[in-house]
């Protein structure tokens, strides 16, 4: 089969690089020996323009010269490599930020990729933008009449908004070096994620932080952010009185990755709205409990009460009260860690790609039926 697969971020990209990126790679390198996989991508800074990594072609578009600029040129010139039609399947990894256009016909040969709603965490994050992003996602719910979908409660909230679409669900997988992560706990928290404060909730985060009465415990961050973000960030900190007790990782290679899941007491997700939460799933990997917000994608990632906690969204005070409980009680870190290695056993990347196969050829075969 000739797949399309077109989706903004890349995980080489200094700006976003997340989970979806790192699952449409994985999935493609799993199926790049049955399958001519050609992955459209945005372009970032001293990117190369065309490489082939792992048997996929991958082509990144549009401008490098601002965040905004890239995406906005990516879904234009993505849109235009779309409507030549050169494939058997369109998979569209849906951005509301950079949405593409297509027509009726090409999107009757399209799977569309959709992980979270947006709704109004659009606005609140990019409040001009935001409307448009609202607008787009409204628009391609209702204009594609094949969709994935990676957790059952997104699944459950497109089926109450009474669209229509075919659904599919296939979670997202975990690394197998995920769960070669190990070593004696020591004394930090872990956050691990784009600094992105407002979708990944980080203010929620420091402000759950300064209220523990636990001066002998720090917070570590570690992940890729622009150095705008990382600097309101301190400045939150300094604001909250806790500088000393953050510690900035950055960007992290495997190796430091594992060392620092399997060195951690526990790992902190109060994202306001995730597709998934793969952290959540590669924290049980590492056998480590984990603390995540109530909130669809995560509530289904991680199982309350058996292999982290949730808590409300937007609450400081609940997030510190169960990173207390947590940095109370080492009992409970571990039965929480050893049951989160169970359930992330379940989520490789070979029976992940083998499901995405699946909706790939049964969404074909209906196409060819038309």
């Amino acid at each position: 089969m000739k797949i399309l697969h077109t989706v903004y971020d890349d995980f080489e990209n200094p700006w976003c690089g997340g989970g979806g990126a790192l699952r449409t790679q994985e999935i493609s390198r799993q199926l790049s020996d049955r399958h001519d996989i050609t992955t459209l991508v945005g372009a970032f800074p001293n990117c190369e323009r065309e490489i082939e990594r792992d048997g996929i072609r991958i082509k990144r578009l549009g401008t490098n010269r601002s965040y905004l600029l890239s995406r906005l040129s990516f879904a234009a010139a993505a849109s235009r490599e779309v409507a030549r039609g050169d494939f058997d399947l369109w998979v569209y990894g849906f951005s509301a930020y950079a949405p593409l256009y297509a027509s009726k016909t090409l999107r009757q040969r399209s799977l569309l990729e959709f992980f979270h709603l947006m709704g109004d965490h659009a606005t609140e994050k990019f409040p001009l933008l935001g409307h448009i992003a609202q607008h787009a996602e409204k628009h391609v719910l209702k204009t594609h009449p094949y969709m994935l979908t990676i957790s059952p409660t997104v699944t459950q909230q497109l089926k109450e908004k009474g669209i229509t679409a075919d659904l599919n669900l296939v979670y997202t997988g975990v690394d197998d070096v995920s769960f070669q992560a190990q070593g004696e706990e020591q004394d930090y928290i872990l956050y691990f994620g784009r600094l992105d404060i407002q979708t990944k909730g980080l203010d929620i985060l420091f402000k759950g932080f300064a209220q523990l009465d636990r001066k002998d415990v720090r917070l570590i961050l570690a992940g890729r952010g622009a150095p705008e973000r990382q600097q309101e960030l301190q400045n939150l900190a300094a604001e909250l009185g806790i500088e000393k007790r953050i510690e900035f990782f950055g960007p992290a290679t495997q190796d430091q990755k594992n060392d620092l899941f399997g060195k951690s007491l526990f790992v902190c997700m109060p994202s306001r709205y995730e597709g998934w939460g793969i952290v959540a799933i590669e924290a049980g990997a590492a056998g480590k409990a984990v603390i995540g917000t109530n909130i669809p994608g995560l509530a289904d990632a991680i199982r309350p009460n058996e292999t982290g906690l949730l808590v409300p969204s937007e609450d400081p005070e609940a997030l510190a009260q169960a990173i207390k409980q947590l940095l109370d009680n080492p009992t409970l870190r571990k039965t929480l860690g050893t049951e989160g290695r169970k359930w992330a056993d379940q989520f490789t990347w070979d029976r992940i790609a083998a499901e995405q196969e699946r909706v790939y050829q049964k969404v074909y075969e209906a196409i060819q039926k038309k």
